[in-house]
């Protein structure tokens, strides 16, 4: 008989465990947001959207070039080739080349996850609030205290911090401790394309915003209105996370002006992001690509593990996985 796992969080990691568990294992994923995205979320409106998370990825591991490789056929992933520049408050600005692939999900960035989570049983806007011994096994519990099932195995590939919360301390606390995650803001605004310079993305340098993207410009968009993200820098974000939003708010959308030239008439509606757990602090041991109590039958696994990229988050899960099927073979 397979066992049960239970697997909180339905970002890249969640889905990928349950990919590579679905042969040996009844999998139920657990997602408190009320679609597929986490990180690599896509906001719309009637008009506009905005990848407000990450904004690309790259393939660096034969097993991640491998999975990504029906989702190019079938162009739900495209390669990314931008006109991007280096911007500086203190320095003319000057072109970035890349020298490696760069992969959007199409048309959103949450269309990757949407492909991927097609055939699991996923439960969307349910929070767990708390995971509890049973009988050998393990209950999770909603923000109601209401059961929401049993399960032989529990897995958080959540970010860090509601890892922590929702983990028994006492079993993955000190192995948890040594992972660290940061925070970001984004900002998403409306303007017109003849607006806005004629790059497609910048990194910045020296100044709270350290990238910026013209989002409607990257492949497979089918909303042409002009849309942009700016991302801070986690120092600056960190410096500011309690601070009034709307000025926090003001003070980017004065720096994106300064750094690109445009007029802030210009701009049509400007809204504020607050990722708290945005980024992954570089591993001390960056062999721990995982985490896992065998005996208690409980682990976690993300990107926050091995940090932050987009494919550590699958890199994650996959060897966490393979970790797994040994467990239970």
């Amino acid at each position: 008989m397979k066992p049960s796992i239970a697997i909180i969080g339905a970002g890249l990691a969640g889905l990928t465990l349950a990919r590579e568990l679905s042969a040996v294992a009844h999998i139920t994923l657990y997602e408190k947001a009320r679609g597929l995205g986490g990180r690599m979320s896509t906001r719309r409106n009637d008009t506009h959207q905005w990848d407000h998370g990450a904004q690309f990825f790259t393939a660096r591991s034969q097993a991640f070039k491998a999975m990504l490789a029906p989702l190019i056929s079938s162009g739900t992933v495209v390669e990314w080739q931008p006109n991007i520049t280096t911007l500086s408050p203190d320095q003319a600005p000057f072109k970035r080349p890349w020298f490696e692939p760069h992969y959007v999900a199409a048309p959103g960035m949450n269309s990757l996850l949407k492909t991927l989570g097609q055939d699991f049983n996923i439960q969307l806007s349910t929070r767990v609030e708390q995971v509890v011994a049973h009988n050998g096994g393990w209950q999770l519990l909603d923000d109601n205290a209401q059961l929401l099932g049993e399960f032989d195995w529990v897995v958080s590939s959540a970010p860090l911090p509601q890892t922590q919360e929702l983990l028994p301390a006492r079993i993955l606390g000190d192995t948890l401790a040594r992972y660290q995650m940061l925070p970001c803001y984004s900002l998403l605004l409306t303007v017109d394309d003849t607006d806005l310079p004629h790059f497609d993305a910048a990194k910045v340098n020296n100044a709270p915003l350290n990238w910026i993207s013209f989002n409607h410009r990257l492949p497979g968009r089918n909303i042409k209105a002009g849309t942009v993200v700016a991302h801070t820098s986690y120092e600056w974000a960190t410096e500011h996370l309690e601070d009034d939003q709307d000025a926090v708010k003001q003070q980017l959308v004065e720096n994106f002006c300064a750094l690109t030239g445009v007029k802030a008439a210009a701009i049509t509606s400007a809204q504020l992001h607050r990722w708290r757990y945005a980024l992954s602090a570089e591993v001390a041991d960056p062999d721990r690509e995982f985490v896992l109590n065998a005996p208690a039958k409980l682990a976690a696994c993300g990107d926050w593990c091995l940090g932050g990229r987009v494919e550590a988050a699958f890199t994650s899960a996959q060897q966490l996985a393979k970790a797994l099927i040994e467990e239970l073979a």
